[in-house]
């Protein structure tokens, strides 16, 4: 079988406690048509003697200030050359034979479908906290309303990048969930079994850090998604929630055309109570408990249930805001003691 080429970029800022093994994981593929793109940020660590270490086996990198992650991973996905592109922050990893799988996935694939996604483990430390796959199930309005599936876990064409344009640079947190809602209105996307990387878990990860921002930056996402598609009754439906007064003004253009085929088979009702399920959640586990129930009472009103149950992070949620504030704050303060 002649595997295509894929292209991987890796973005780092003082990250030298785990550039070396994200590197040594990528390497450690011995995928034989692999392009490697190491873009640091203008780290003061030892990265970049790292970096140096690895350089016979890099196809570029460079170390200088950027606007920001996304800016960092652009300077490599613009110079990609690969069929399959995808990037891997240098706090993460890939599992043994990743590669040689996606490599197969997309050789055994019709055109069509242009991203692939699997499994990743989430871990801290040395303790393994849990396999993840799907958040929602696999649909066009899942991907639409959010981040359901982990980004180190997806693979997706270039000529599908080509189409709808680069990371949004003015995005800080959810620059990866505006790319897949950009790219599942041109191609089609395939959930596999495989697990394909180890997320890491640290004090420092935005993902632990900063974790609350990302939905806000979703929030943005769609409202311009809703503004692109001319989906103004579903607009109308996240100014009455009340909870959109700061995302209202954000409206970046699509630089593409999505098929009109793709656009009219989306249930957009449906994906806006997918991405107001993501909305809940942030709510339930930033402690806004009033406004969580109210958007909860508002979504039982306006959407089928059977809508919301598909989400099954939520049916613990909905049964607990029923609880008094004193035990939700316990119930919550546990949860975080074992993630």
């Amino acid at each position: 079988m002649n595997f295509p080429k894929i292209s991987i970029v890796v973005p780092s800022y003082n990250q030298a406690l785990y550039l070396e093994e994200t590197i040594l994981s990528i390497l450690g593929q011995h995928y034989e048509d692999l392009e490697l793109f190491v873009v640091d940020g203008g780290s003061t660590d030892n990265s970049i003697d790292i970096i140096k270490k690895y350089e016979p086996n890099f196809t570029w990198w460079v170390s200088e200030k950027d606007k920001g992650q996304s800016d960092g991973i652009n300077k490599g996905l613009i110079k990609a050359t690969g069929e399959i592109i995808t990037w891997i922050n240098s706090d993460d990893v890939l599992m043994p034979g990743s590669l040689h799988k996606v490599a197969t996935h997309f050789s055994d694939l019709p055109h069509s479908t242009g991203l692939i996604h699997g499994g990743v483990i989430k871990f801290r430390d040395k303790r393994v906290l849990e396999t993840r796959f799907n958040y929602l199930p696999p649909c066009p309005e899942s991907y639409l309303s959010g981040m359901v599936f982990s980004q180190p876990s997806a693979f997706f064409r270039r000529k599908c990048l080509a189409q709808v344009g680069v990371l949004a640079t003015e995005l800080n947190y959810g620059m990866d969930y505006d790319l897949f809602m950009r790219l599942s209105l041109v191609c089609d996307f395939l959930p596999v079994n495989d697990v394909f990387a180890r997320y890491r878990m640290h004090d420092q990860s935005k993902s632990v850090a900063e974790n609350y921002k990302f939905v806000n930056d979703w929030k943005k996402v769609f409202v311009s998604l809703c503004k692109n598609l001319s989906w103004n009754e579903e607009l109308e439906l996240l100014i009455e929630t009340g909870l959109y007064t700061d995302t209202l003004l954000y409206n970046r253009g699509f630089s593409f055309t999505p098929p009109q085929t793709k656009v009219t088979a989306i249930n957009r009702k449906k994906a806006t109570c997918f991405h107001l399920c993501h909305v809940l959640r942030d709510l339930y586990w930033t402690n806004r408990i009033e406004e969580a129930r109210h958007l909860m009472k508002f979504m039982v009103r306006n959407f089928p249930k059977d809508w919301i149950k598909e989400d099954p992070r939520l049916s613990a949620i909905t049964a607990r805001l029923n609880l008094p504030g004193f035990a939700l704050r316990s119930l919550r303060t546990i949860k975080r003691l074992f993630t």
